[in-house]
């Protein structure tokens, strides 16, 4: 959960961004890997109208979000390939990783909803977001899912 911190009396009100922050961590290399299959996956639905593999990455999501990453497949697969390279790992802080995990599932679900009853527009346009989204923080390391979970807690949530 994110932290806001007050100013003191002249600016009332006015909050500041923090990241979240927890005492779990979660190796880069991993999450970084896992949103690169992630992202292949989004653009096989975009372009190749291949959507089966995604049903695999929707359930995988679920997994990671209500069970925890030790439990998801697909981590469990990275992990052991990364030791068998002999990968080091690269920890940090797990936080803002689960906001972005709990994004990711709500935008997975859409999209295989979407495709469930044959909504391809609507599937679309979620994929095109989530890629945006995932490559934000693939390729720029900035979480679009921390930023939008901010601007809720800064404008909807109540202190």
């Amino acid at each position: 959960m994110k932290k806001y911190i007050n100013y003191g009396n002249n600016n009332k009100g006015h909050k500041v961004e923090a990241c979240p922050v927890s005492y779990q961590q979660v190796d880069k290399h991993l999450i970084k890997a896992y949103s690169s299959i992630v992202l292949i996956s989004l653009l096989a639905c975009l372009l190749l109208d291949y959507h089966i593999a995604f049903y695999f990455i929707t359930l995988d999501f679920a997994i990671r979000v209500f069970a925890g990453i030790k439990y998801s497949p697909l981590c469990n697969i990275l992990t052991r390939t990364f030791r068998v390279v002999e990968l080091q790992p690269v920890l940090v802080n797990a936080a803002s990783k689960k906001v972005a995990a709990k994004v990711g599932l709500f935008f997975s679900i859409v999209i295989s909803v979407a495709y469930l009853f044959h909504w391809i527009f609507v599937a679309k346009l979620f994929i095109v977001m989530f890629i945006i989204a995932i490559s934000l923080d693939l390729f720029f390391d900035y979480c679009l899912a921390c930023k939008m979970e901010s601007l809720y807690l800064t404008y909807f949530k109540k202190d």
